[in-house]
């Protein structure tokens, strides 16, 4: 537990992690696994469909709350705009959407994409969305990237960006973004599907 919530939200090496924790590989994966049993934790596999990129199969793991995460790790405060806020916005919007995905009995596995050469999109819902957050104020081109090199590949029905932009916004190529309020708004009232089908 020392351990584990320095790893929150990245793949887990576990030859590493292992040799840290003075254990085995696979009693590491036991432990991940206890944690995941019990609802303390959680793992986001690898999206493996692909078309043009190869995919990287590994999974990310994550604790069932930032707050929990936090005191673990003995942080204070988290300042705006840097590595540690973008990783727990992140981290909330994950756990947003897998709590929608349960109470709405939608079930729909979620994973996330990363390829070899580091492309990343942080959260696919099945085949319905594809969701890249990020903790900025103004989303630009260079943020979607990753986001449209996936939907090159038309695997996934919605391509989302949610961020902290003031106004929810289309681009040309039909990627929505959403400021985050707005977001979690219209994914719990149900409006998401259909306000993407409508662009």
């Amino acid at each position: 537990m020392d351990a584990i919530p320095l790893s929150n939200g990245s793949e887990i090496n576990y030859q590493s992690l292992a040799g840290d924790c003075g254990v085995s590989p696979v009693t590491l994966k036991n432990y991940i696994q206890i944690l995941e049993d019990t609802l303390i934790g959680f793992s986001l596999p690898g999206f493996t469909k692909t078309k043009k990129r190869k995919a990287i199969t590994r999974a990310k793991h994550y604790l069932f709350d930032i707050g929990i995460v936090n005191q673990l790790t003995s942080r204070s405060e988290i300042k705006e705009r840097s590595e540690l806020f973008g990783a727990a916005f992140e981290h909330f919007i994950i756990l947003e959407v897998r709590a929608w995905n349960s109470y709405s009995r939608q079930y729909l596995p979620l994973t996330y994409r990363r390829s070899t050469s580091k492309m990343e999109v942080d959260l696919i819902l099945g085949n319905k969305f594809a969701i890249e957050i990020k903790s900025t104020h103004l989303v630009q081109d260079r943020h979607m990237k990753h986001l449209r090199c996936l939907k090159e590949e038309g695997l996934i029905e919605q391509y989302i960006v949610v961020s902290q932009d003031p106004e929810k916004r289309v681009t040309k190529d039909g990627i929505i973004i959403y400021p985050w309020k707005d977001s979690l708004d219209a994914l719990w009232k149900g409006e998401l599907v259909s306000d993407g089908q409508s662009k």
